[in-house]
């Protein structure tokens, strides 16, 4: 079995993937879900974390991760982030510092394309896409070599997984133009059946949305584009963004209801899988957590498919993905 499981965290990324009896964590914001589903499955080691960037919807979770009395991380990657001090950061690097002393975890400050480059978990090989190491060099707050300026986002690190070479998901982080324009120039090969959206499909830095979606999709040419989003706080995806994904011929599907797709919550669950899902009990769910089958198509199982299009079809006012 080989599976990636994209969990409903609310606005954040949190993405499960398991192989062969190991594990993997990329990502995870503040909040028991990770843990919680963990416990669910039975797992008590996490063979390799990577964290994207120093969001603390991308990191906040690793924290408790790292701190964890019942379950251990033995590999972290992360790139040093020189412009981040924030509360949730430094808390993190006070969580590394307890690892490195205790000896609990491995701790690498780098996630490029050299370093370490690609990892493998199970049978699933996890490629860094981005940053390159020339990029990485500049860091956040430097400048690329079109003198933009190079932020937190832009160094969000692009991570390709595969099955015997061949590519199933690519998860994005929060990367921009910028960030995408370095990896296009080193050649990087983009391409995957699946796609988790950048910046839960939020309006980027430094472009115009719609031509950074269509850039992107072109790039990685999808069949399935999922949008980690929370319907709370954010009004994410954007309608600018989600337009010119359904018009390349993609499915899409979002964690959370989104409000450009209905302005009530809608308390159905009978197409959410039997996982965790932080939207489930207050009618904020559409996809909810969702798995991605690596042996087969490389996206969600037929079934789990139709039953979410259902849902979508007969519950949701507007859809932005039948547009």
């Amino acid at each position: 079995m080989s599976e990636v499981v994209v969990l409903d965290v609310a606005h954040g990324n949190c993405t499960l993937v398991r192989s062969a009896g190991a594990h993997c964590i990329v990502d995870a914001p503040l909040g028991s879900l990770l843990l919680n589903t963990l416990e669910d499955l039975g797992i008590t080691s996490i063979d390799v974390a990577f964290v994207s960037h120093a969001d603390r919807d991308h990191l906040g979770g690793i924290v408790s991760l790292l701190t964890s009395k019942t379950v251990r991380l033995k590999k972290l990657y992360v790139n040093p982030d020189s412009q981040k001090n924030t509360k949730i950061w430094r808390d993190f690097r006070a969580a590394v510092s307890v690892a490195e002393q205790q000896g609990s975890c491995e701790v690498v400050p780098s996630l490029t394309t050299t370093m370490p480059g690609s990892v493998l978990v199970g049978d699933v090989s996890i490629h860094v896409e981005a940053p390159s190491a020339s990029f990485a060099l500049a860091g956040s707050g430097g400048m690329d070599d079109q003198g933009r300026k190079i932020t937190s986002n832009s160094i969000s690190a692009l991570l390709r997984l595969q099955q015997y070479d061949v590519p199933r998901v690519l998860l994005a982080g929060d990367i921009d133009v910028v960030g995408l324009d370095d990896a296009v120039s080193h050649q990087r090969d983009l391409k995957a059946d699946t796609l988790v959206f950048p910046h839960h499909g939020g309006r980027p830095s430094n472009s115009d949305p719609a031509g950074f979606a269509g850039k992107l999709i072109e790039e990685v040419k999808p069949s399935l584009v999922i949008f980690s989003n929370g319907r709370a706080g954010h009004d994410n995806p954007r309608r600018e963004i989600v337009r010119p994904v359904v018009e390349s011929g993609c499915a899409v599907a979002c964690t959370q209801l989104a409000k450009n797709c209905s302005s009530t919550p809608i308390f159905a669950s009978e197409h959410l899988e039997n996982l965790r899902a932080q939207g489930r009990s207050a009618g904020r769910s559409c996809g909810g957590s969702m798995t991605i089958d690596l042996a087969g198509t490389g996206t969600r199982h037929a079934d789990l498919m139709r039953a979410h299009q259902t849902f979508v079809d007969r519950a949701v006012g507007s859809p932005m993905c039948r547009d």
